[in-house]
């Protein structure tokens, strides 16, 4: 089925192209086809040819409004959007013609838009020019919008990089902001990921504020796409601010994931950084439900020297090895993931630290749902009770 049969007036036919005449003289008709008509006949000849332009022009206006009715009625708007894929040249025009003159009303429609979308990726070079400069006339309203910020992600998806560029230099000014809204992020966010030109740009408008946008729920995400996508190195500005305060990060619902991503790096120079200024906090992000995962990503990635540095810490109070601290992490639901690090990583005086107060502890941490996980490790290691 194609795109004509389900609208309902027909598509345009030229089967009335030959009426198509200007308003000349009978002598000028005379000269060009060798007929001598009267004036009177040439003037019914122009009235016909006037009325199939009306006729044509109110059918394309009728065509246009039915498309415009389909895009934004929800069971329509899925068949146009099926049938858009395969249909002819023509057709494909009218749907454009349909977008181009309403594009405000469909753009910003909660059903319209996914029309839109759809054709987006059916867009030619030239009609991809009309969107964009629908979206350069007022960016804001569209980013702002759930509905035309979806269309202009599809855009952006679906066009080239000068395009997506333009879009991008009309967003320079108020970039922060943008990455901090609900919509704006995503938007962002493709800019890192087409835009790799503009990186070294985005981290030097964004170092002053990374922080802010590294514990915000939007922000965040862009700020994980940058590490997620470029060397560390391209970073380095961001970096610095991160590890300032990689203590207050690290306990952050969001936060802690930018630490993490720095924790992961294969350069041990940053690391051991914030090791530095994670000493006297180790115990604490243990069990903590965001900085336990800072904890399992240090361990993983600091020297030996450093890991039984830290172990220690958790392990110890003054008086030695604190049973009671480690009776408490191996029943904790985030602690417990630390005490299995110590038993795999730690040396054999904090290995057997933890397996004692295990095995006088056995039969009531059986019982115990976070508890069970260390037994495991600990018989897997070759522990036996």
């Amino acid at each position: 089925m194609s795109v004509s049969s389900i609208i309902e007036a027909p598509l345009y036919s030229d089967r009335y192209s030959s009426f198509r005449v200007h308003l000349i003289t009978s002598d000028l008709w005379e000269a060009m086809t060798g007929e001598r008509v009267s004036p009177a006949s040439l003037c019914q000849l122009s009235d016909c040819s006037m009325f199939v332009n009306d006729f044509q022009n109110n059918q394309n206006n009728s065509q246009i409004q039915q498309i415009v009715n389909m895009a934004k009625d929800r069971q329509k708007s899925r068949q146009l959007q099926h049938k858009m894929s395969d249909c002819s040249i023509h057709e494909k025009k009218i749907i454009f013609d349909a977008i181009n003159e309403n594009m405000k009303e469909l753009v910003f429609d909660s059903t319209a838009n996914f029309v839109v979308q759809k054709f987006c990726e059916i867009s030619s070079e030239s009609q991809q020019t009309y969107f964009l400069n629908f979206f350069l006339q007022d960016i804001k309203p569209v980013v702002d919008h759930p509905s035309a910020c979806r269309v202009l992600q599809k855009f952006i998806e679906t066009t080239n990089m000068k395009n997506i560029d333009r879009i991008y230099t009309e967003m320079k000014s108020d970039f922060v902001n943008y990455c901090l809204s609900a919509n704006g992020n995503h938007i962002v966010q493709r800019f890192v990921s087409s835009l790799p030109h503009r990186v070294d740009e985005i981290v030097d408008m964004i170092k002053d504020d990374v922080i802010r946008l590294a514990v915000d729920n939007c922000g965040c995400r862009v700020v994980q796409g940058l590490f997620d996508q470029y060397d560390i190195e391209r970073l380095d500005p961001l970096v610095g601010e991160i590890i300032n305060k990689a203590v207050e990060l690290a306990t952050n619902q969001y936060g802690n994931y930018v630490v993490q991503y720095i924790l992961s790096e294969k350069s041990h120079k940053n690391v051991s950084k914030m090791i530095k200024l994670f000493k006297g906090h180790f115990y604490d992000f243990s069990i903590h439900k965001f900085a336990s995962n800072v904890m399992e990503k240090c361990i993983r990635g600091t020297t030996k020297d450093e890991r039984e540095m830290m172990f220690d810490e958790i392990l110890c109070s003054d008086d030695g090895y604190d049973y009671s601290r480690i009776m408490k992490m191996v029943v904790d639901q985030f602690g417990n993931y630390v005490i299995q690090r110590i038993v795999e990583h730690g040396n054999s005086k904090q290995q057997n630290a933890v397996y004692d107060v295990v095995y006088e502890n056995y039969d009531f941490l059986m019982q115990k749902q976070y508890a069970k996980h260390v037994i495991s490790r600990l018989e897997y290691l070759g522990f036996e009770f």
